[in-house]
Parts: structure tokens; C-alpha cells; sequence
């Protein structure tokens, strides 16, 4: 049985690789253009199906923690898994239906998901604080999987704006821009996968124990 939990976590982080490795081949292979199935960026295509699903999974499991919780006592509060539930909720309707996108304001509502996943901590530190104290390697995978969903969905998301865009020929020099883009693309969506799984980790640790 411990083989077995251990092993679904590089399983799955295996399939991400897999996944923006196929988009980033495609993409190079086709002009900029990846296969419609494995485009990170469309909508219920594979990887947005499968993030969907993460963040789904992510938001179910402290609504019923939440819901079924029996001991007021032990960490988190109910209102933090409230809270937590309802964002990751949301973020997995957008994800599905790419609402950010649609509605025209990607980039604000992307500060609104930062601004978001900053206040809860802040809001709620004395129960991250005495949940570190109850599970410290669980609070420890989600801290990793925050830090890489941060570096993968803003930081090379800042990196294109800021960086590769207005020095491309400094740069890369001759290098065609979606050849370019598609690597960091690749990149910022194995970021944000991986994170989103080691939160995921993380929250059914608590959720077990």
C-alpha cells in the first residue's frame, strides 16, 4: 500500500511532462501550431481537460472535508476550507470554459487569482500556522506546489511581457517568435501542472490523516 501512494505522484507528474513535451513538438513542428487536442491554451482540449480536473479535485475534497468535518478542534477551520473550495472551484470552471478569456480581461483577472492566493494565507495564518504544526510535510507539499504554479502562471507570464517581447532579436536572435514562445508556453503549463498536483498531494495528505 505505501508503494502504491507513493508511486500515483510521479505517475502523474510523468503524464504532465508528457503532455507539454507532445504540445511544444507539435507546435515547433507546425509553424507555431499544435495539434487542436494537445493545445495547452485551447479549450476542452486534453491539457485543459486534465488541469480542470486538478483543480476540481482540489476544491471538492476541503468542500467535503468541510462539509463531513467532525472535530472543530483540530486544523483547518471550516472557513478556510470554505474559502479554498469556493477558489479553486471557480478556477476550475475557468479552466473548462476558459470564463478569464472570454470575458476580455485575462490579465486582470490573473491579479485578481494572485491577490486571491496571497490574502487566503494572510487572512488564515494561525490555521496554516497550527496546521503546520499537524502536518508539516503536507503543508510543506502544497507551499512547493504554490511556489510552482506561481513561477509557471505569472512568472513566465511576466518573462513574455516583459523580457521576450520587447528584446526578442537581443535575445534569441534569428529564432522565429513561436519557436520561442512555444518552449516557454510548454514550460509556464508544466509549472502550473505540477504545482496544481503537488497541492492536490498535499490536501489529501491532510484530508487522510
Amino acid at each position: 500500500m505505501p508503494v502504491k501512494k507513493f508511486l500515483w505522484l510521479p505517475l502523474v507528474i510523468s503524464i504532465e511532462i508528457i503532455m507539454v513535451v507532445l504540445y511544444a513538438v507539435t507546435a515547433l513542428s507546425n509553424g507555431g501550431r499544435p495539434f487542436p487536442l494537445l493545445d495547452v491554451n485551447g479549450t476542452r482540449t486534453l491539457p485543459s481537460l486534465w488541469q480542470a480536473t486538478q483543480i476540481f479535485l482540489t476544491g471538492a475534497l476541503p468542500l467535503w472535508t468541510c462539509i463531513t468535518y467532525r472535530n472543530p478542534k483540530l486544523p483547518p477551520s471550516r472557513t478556510l476550507l470554505a474559502c479554498v473550495a469556493v477558489f479553486f472551484l471557480y478556477a476550475a470552471a475557468d479552466e473548462l470554459f476558459k470564463l478569464s478569456f472570454l470575458s476580455g480581461h485575462h490579465k486582470t483577472i490573473q491579479v485578481v487569482y494572485l491577490s486571491l492566493g496571497l490574502a487566503i494565507p494572510v487572512l488564515f495564518y494561525r490555521d496554516f500556522i497550527r496546521l503546520y504544526q499537524f502536518h508539516p510535510k503536507a503543508v510543506r507539499w502544497i507551499g512547493l506546489g504554490i511556489l510552482s504554479f506561481v513561477f509557471g502562471g505569472f512568472g513566465l507570464e511576466l518573462f513574455r511581457s516583459h523580457v521576450q517581447e520587447p528584446h526578442w532579436y537581443q535575445l534569441f536572435g534569428r529564432w522565429k517568435f513561436y519557436q520561442v514562445d512555444a518552449i516557454r508556453t510548454a514550460l509556464e503549463e508544466l509549472g502550473e501542472m505540477v504545482g496544481e498536483t503537488l497541492i492536490l498531494k498535499g490536501m489529501i495528505d491532510i484530508a487522510m490523516r
